[in-house]
């Protein structure tokens, strides 16, 4: 963390320029805060990262790209093991109470949704600096405690494990089997694997019901 003389320097990373760069004007604009370097995509934020030394990490959940890049939950795990003591918020537009909730447990110091007025963010970005845990935005805080407040409750609402919950967010966006275990950097077996243990456990016996419980569910 910086001094109190000190901008906190900001990286932050969407995959959209025109939101891109309202955050980073906006986050300009704000006193004691400096965005230092920006990135379009997971991988290029991680190679910024290697050049540019910085006090938070402001980041889009779901980026476009190439079908290896780093994305979702990788992402966020790979900037948590390669960066521990640097905040990290994302903001997304998902809605899916098991993929926030597995955010909050990787360790990000604020979650904020892509459809909150832009003070919302700025107003997470000063509280993920200043307290321990996960600064939530209003409607994260709703969302979650729609799906249980509390971990037991979480595990009976969501049965997914981590690893299963991407394979499912990324199937739905539409991305194959083949395209997710590239992305993933997992084996093709291990993808349809847990693919098919997904649709187990949540009764689910078409690609179609996946691709339909995913949409009402808020993963993509």
């Amino acid at each position: 963390m910086t001094n109190a003389t000190q901008d906190v320097r900001v990286v932050v990373a969407d995959d959209h320029p025109v939101v891109l760069t309202a955050i980073s004007d906006y986050l300009n604009g704000m006193p004691g805060f400096k965005v230092i370097a920006t990135a379009s995509t997971g991988a290029a934020l991680i190679d910024t990262l290697r050049e540019s030394a910085c006090d938070l990490i402001v980041t889009d959940f779901s980026m476009q790209g190439e079908v290896e890049d780093e994305d979702g939950l990788r992402l966020i795990s790979r900037l948590r093991r390669l960066h521990p003591d640097t905040p990290v918020v994302v903001f997304t537009m998902l809605t899916n109470g098991g993929i926030l909730h597995e955010l909050a447990q990787l360790g990000v110091s604020g979650l904020i949704g892509k459809d909150e007025p832009i003070p919302a963010l700025g107003e997470v970005c000063r509280r993920a600096l200043a307290q321990a845990g996960t600064a939530l935005s209003a409607r994260i805080a709703e969302r979650l405690a729609k799906e249980g407040s509390n971990s037991d409750e979480f595990q009976r609402n969501q049965p997914l494990s981590p690893r299963e919950l991407e394979v499912v967010r990324l199937f739905a966006l539409g991305l194959s089997v083949t395209e997710i275990s590239k992305r993933l950097n997992r084996s093709v077996t291990t993808v349809a694997t847990q693919k098919r243990a997904a649709m187990r456990k949540l009764h689910l016996e078409s690609n179609a019901d996946l691709i339909r419980y995913a949409s009402e569910n808020g993963f993509a």
